[in-house]
């Protein structure tokens, strides 16, 4: 029986007497589902690569967790930050001093958030050295800063340029008094490959400590690479407890965590929309097994007089609307994984086709579409489109076994 069930479900599948308007309605629904398919994993994969970037780029320059003092320096730090570092869960700690301050050269002007680092402290930390476009950070002395790809770009300098480095200085109740100038030579340029890129500038701890005429040996704030990204608010707090300093407790979240939640919201999103598109293409099934059902009246009537049970059609014909969503969440299913795959190679082409990117570095964190297929999103999508296509089929299914054959055979 099992045998007939799939061969009558074949034929009704490709006969060619079947009307145009089921045939096209058929084609259309297997259509959509693997459209819905194939988007949906790309999106979702799109969201993966999003979400590993924030991590893997973002995430490894940024600090995770940050102490700042809210009126005076810290000082007294390097007895402060052992101790600090050793809270479980740490995984280093950086002295960090940071400004705002204007970069000129020639007629270019522009505004830079500049972060006091100790080289050799802050690369336990930040792995923004993995980042240098050009140049080499062995040494940063005094004279010495580093540049975001896209400021050095704003520019129009390169390393071994000269830059003048203009610092407000601010009145005791917080006015604007006169600004003092440097001249620095850029030691390297970094390229994260983002914002960052057009904010961030890098100088020696010790020279922006003077340069800001800050007490000797003291330090704005104390930064914190941890081990579970996620766990940025408990640990904030603990070191902010085990601090005798009057600090402002920071982490990645109050800076980023738009980002991250931007990223979870826009998949779920997407998911629900996605999931709604394959299910209207999954219920055109409904439509076109039910003008099967009126079609093939006469055969069906024909089967039961013949003796066989009203079981065997229901499977007959949720088998013939279940071949639409097999074949559309097959072609899908492999569109979809080729797409997520190719997806950054696609848009890298077509960014270099078209001279400029499509995501502004300067706007977004990264300035590429990135991609991680997991294929457990996959298998998610492929179940529920087969789900979707098999429910479909129930009642125009159940409609066909309920045909009664004295009025339909009566009528002939």
């Amino acid at each position: 029986m099992q045998s007939l069930v799939w061969q009558l479900a074949r034929r009704y599948r490709s006969t060619r007497h079947t009307s145009g308007f089921i045939r096209f309605i058929s084609a259309s629904s297997t259509l959509g589902i693997a459209l819905g398919v194939a988007i949906l994993i790309l999106a979702l994969s799109v969201m993966n690569g999003f979400e590993q970037a924030l991590k893997q780029r973002l995430l490894a320059v940024i600090p995770h967790v940050e102490l700042e003092a809210v009126s005076n320096q810290l000082d007294n730090w390097p007895e402060k930050l052992p101790a600090l570092s050793a809270v479980p869960g740490v995984v280093a700690g950086a002295p960090y001093i940071k400004a705002n301050g204007m970069l000129r050269s020639g007629n270019q002007v522009k505004a830079v958030q500049l972060r006091g680092v100790d080289l050799q402290q802050e690369q336990q930390i930040s792995d923004f050295a993995n980042y240098i476009e050009s140049g080499e950070l062995d040494v940063l002395h005094a004279e010495q800063l580093v540049l975001g790809s896209g400021i050095a770009k704003a520019l129009q300098v390169a390393v071994g340029d000269k830059v003048q480095l203009m610092l407000p200085r601010f009145t005791a109740d917080g006015r604007l008094a006169s600004y003092s100038n440097r001249l620095l030579q850029v030691s390297a340029i970094v390229a994260v490959g983002g914002q960052l890129d057009y904010s961030q500038a890098w100088i020696d701890l010790q020279a922006l400590n003077g340069f800001l005429e800050m007490p000797a040996g003291t330090v704005q704030g104390l930064a914190f690479r941890i081990d579970d990204i996620f766990a940025a608010p408990q640990l904030a707090r603990q070191l902010g407890q085990q601090t005798e300093d009057y600090v402002y407790i920071r982490n990645w979240f109050n800076s980023q965590g738009h980002v991250y939640q931007d990223i979870q919201m826009v998949r779920a999103i997407l998911y629900l929309v996605l999931s709604l598109v394959i299910a209207v293409a999954c219920f055109n099934i409904v439509a076109t097994l039910v003008m099967a059902v009126r079609e093939k009246e006469s055969d069906i009537a024909i089967l039961l007089t013949m003796g066989m049970r009203p079981v065997a059609i229901i499977r007959i014909f949720m088998l013939l609307g279940s071949l639409n969503g097999v074949v559309g969440t097959l072609f899908g299913a492999v569109s979809g994984v080729l797409l997520a795959l190719f997806i950054e190679p696609i848009f890298a082409s077509l960014t270099q086709l078209l001279g400029r990117s499509l995501l502004d570095p300067s706007i977004y964190f990264i300035d590429f579409i990135p991609s991680l297929l997991q294929w457990q999103d996959v298998l998610v999508t492929v179940l529920l489109a087969l789900g979707l296509s098999i429910l479909s089929t129930l009642y125009p299914a159940y409609r066909a076994s309920k045909v009664d054959p004295a009025r339909v055979l009566g009528q002939r």
